[in-house]
């Protein structure tokens, strides 16, 4: 549908509800005022529900940092000089908060978040220009990095020492090493993901995509005994829970390798997280099979047309795992496309 037939819908519906054209005009012109005087709070709290809501979440910090120092300003009377300030605020705090940190992330988190907003009022025109074009900092090189066996048996070693719960813990770090599971997928395990008979589990990461990894048999015995000694009955029941049988959370992963690093002498050049256990896994798995292979373990789009073509099946993924782990798998032992194709020659 064009524009014009758009415009002749709400006509239409205008009449019906005994709109005239004034009104709308009027109505235009009123919006229009009211948006050109708006305050940048009041935008703020106009254009933040447009955004989704993690991308709100991690802009609403900033957001608030701003209205706190102009927020009863008019939006287009806004400077690049109250934006830097903004900034620097945003710095300073993160410094102040942690000794450790630099404050560069927060610092490029705030830029982004101002950009944001401003290209947003830029584009209903109230303002000449984007008070909030700072440039962000280059990022440094990323100190991620596959850990060497010496490596994870000090982790391991540390976090057994370490930990309140380290039948859990070391049930998640051997989970992420044999999966390359993402954080948010040892998370939303549920009992209903896990497959004995395929032994696979099913993962569900980022932007909702559900895939069937394959995992040792013993680990897949592990994590289904664990579940069930911690009280998961039902089939949407989490898998990874606390002694106290609730699920495993977000915050649990912070004080697992936050409580081992003061033990690791190398974490101080290394980041120690999930992340890290994943990244493992997957060189890993590339070292052993390619990268085609390595690619669909991860859960990774192909990055081009060709990698389409090229794409592993699950049954490549399963025999990486079995040699990964030492185990027979039974999808790398039956493979279904294979005998199809002997079938057929």
């Amino acid at each position: 549908m064009d524009r014009t037939l758009h415009a002749q819908a709400l006509v239409t519906a205008a009449a019906e509800l005994g709109v005239t054209i004034d009104d709308l005009v009027q109505a235009a012109a009123a919006l229009e005022v009211r948006t050109a005087h708006a305050t940048v709070a009041e935008f703020v709290a106009a254009i933040a529900p447009t955004f989704s809501p993690n991308t709100a979440a991690t802009y609403d910090t900033y957001w608030r940092l701003a209205i706190a120092r102009f927020g009863d300003r008019r939006i287009g009377e806004t400077t690049v000089e109250d934006c830097a300030a903004v900034v620097a605020e945003a710095e300073q705090r993160a410094q102040d908060s942690r000794a450790s940190s630099d404050g560069r992330s927060s610092r490029e988190n705030c830029v982004a978040a101002l950009r944001a907003l401003f290209a947003r009022a830029h584009l209903a025109g109230l303002t000449g220009i984007n008070p909030a074009a700072i440039p962000k900092p280059r990022r440094r090189p990323s100190r991620r990095r596959p850990l060497d066996h010496p490596e994870i048996e000090e982790l391991v070693n540390a976090i057994r020492t370490t930990s309140n719960d380290p039948d859990l813990d070391l049930l998640l770090v051997r989970f992420h090493l044999e999966s390359g599971a993402r954080r948010e997928g040892a998370l939303n395990l549920r009992l209903r993901d896990l497959d004995d008979r395929r032994a696979s589990a099913w993962l569900r990461e980022k932007f909702g995509v559900e895939r069937e990894q394959p995992i040792s048999p013993s680990l897949l015995r592990l994590v289904a005994r664990h579940a069930d000694a911690r009280g998961a009955v039902g089939p949407d029941d989490a898998v990874f829970r606390s002694r106290r049988g609730q699920p495993t959370t977000r915050r649990r992963y912070n004080t697992i390798f936050d409580r081992a690093r003061p033990c690791l002498l190398w974490a101080d050049r290394t980041p120690v997280s999930a992340h890290v256990l994943r990244y493992t896994a997957i060189n890993a798995v590339g070292r052993l099979a390619g990268y085609a292979v390595a690619q669909a373990f991860a859960g990774h789009a192909p990055p081009s047309v060709t990698g389409l073509y090229l794409r592993a099946r699950l049954c490549d993924v399963a025999a990486a795992v079995a040699v990964l782990t030492d185990e027979p798998h039974p999808l790398a032992e039956h493979d279904d496309d294979r005998d199809n194709v002997d079938l057929l020659m």
